[in-house]
């Protein structure tokens, strides 16, 4: 734009008849055009989308000075403001390119011979060509970027339960430290569910498993599915306040399915998934033991459990 700018000047000064006094637009037009980018690169406001926008309206706004005092040389560049909106178009969303109008039209009306009626009619149709070259490019652009954003939130996230899946686990576990927690969770018997009910209700339970930590722990923490039925969740919090936290999901999880959730916990750190899942391992078979106390008929010594009678009958007294 600050190229364009002193081109203009530059051909501000060329059409300008040999002795006739410099137009007041020539000195005007690359100053401002300096200003705005010595403004921008010293407030740092150009990796902004919206600032951005100063560069075409400034060109607009150069345009329509040396249309004042030179029209004859504005005429020979009318490209500069179909420039000004191709870039407009490039750099920022749909519709925002719009509001060049409010410069772009004066300018260009006072460079073409004011307010005649074959002015208003090639600004309508210049004006027209100006949202036709800016708004295609921003709404093409603005297309790819949703449906790159859609591709890498499908790469991140798994297609069956809708959490994350291991791809950026590694990344979240780099940045856990000790007021974080990491947690393993695993349902238990969970072969022996698909083997009973079918995979696709296997694929159910997974689905509301994966609901239910998402929804109760939106906020505080992360979900991700490592693969088959086992799920680890990094929580912003200490492990007292997980612990009270994972436990309140394991009681809603229990109300309302046929299968258990074994849990396993560790403070954030370089080895804390590796003890999150010793940890879990431990609550499994601290369940299963107390599921064979539980189930144990009493008198049966050691918490065995009592032979069937179909096998005692057969024994020798």
């Amino acid at each position: 734009m600050f190229v364009e700018s002193v081109v203009l000047a530059v051909t501000t000064a060329t059409s300008t008849p040999s002795g006739s006094p410099t137009p007041v637009a020539l000195l005007v037009a690359p100053l401002l055009a300096a200003l705005v980018l010595m403004v921008c690169l010293r407030s740092g406001c150009w990796r902004r989308r919206s600032t951005l926008l100063l560069w075409p309206a400034a060109v607009c706004v150069v345009y329509g000075l040396v249309g004042v005092d030179a029209p004859a040389a504005a005429r020979l560049v009318p490209g500069l403001i179909s420039m000004a909106f191709v870039f407009a178009g490039l750099t920022q969303p749909p519709w925002r390119s719009l509001w060049l109008m409010v410069p772009a039209v004066p300018a260009f009306v006072v460079a073409w011979g004011g307010l005649e009626g074959s002015v208003l009619q090639r600004t309508a149709a210049t004006a027209v060509m100006w949202v036709i070259v800016s708004e295609l490019p921003a709404r093409l652009i603005t297309h790819l970027h949703e449906q790159r954003a859609e591709l890498e939130r499908l790469a991140r996230t798994d297609p069956l339960t809708g959490v994350l899946n291991r791809r950026d686990l590694v990344c979240r576990l780099d940045t856990s430290s000790g007021r974080s927690t990491v947690s393993v969770i695993d349902v238990d018997g969970f072969k022996r569910f698909n083997d009973t009910h079918g995979h696709l209700a296997g694929d159910d339970l997974l689905r509301r498993l994966g609901g239910l930590l998402s929804t109760s722990l939106a906020g505080v923490g992360d979900v991700f599915r490592t693969g088959g039925d086992e799920f680890v969740v990094v929580l912003d919090e200490e492990e007292s306040s997980a612990r009270q936290r994972l436990e309140e999901v394991r009681r809603r999880w229990a109300a309302g399915e046929q299968v258990t959730l074994s849990i396993g916990i560790a403070p954030g750190g370089p080895e804390a998934l590796r003890h999150a899942d010793l940890d879990m391992y431990g609550d499994k078979r601290l369940r299963r033991a107390a599921e064979q106390v539980t189930e144990t008929p009493p008198g049966s010594p050691h918490g065995r459990s009592t032979v069937d009678p179909s096998e005692a009958e057969g024994a020798p007294g």
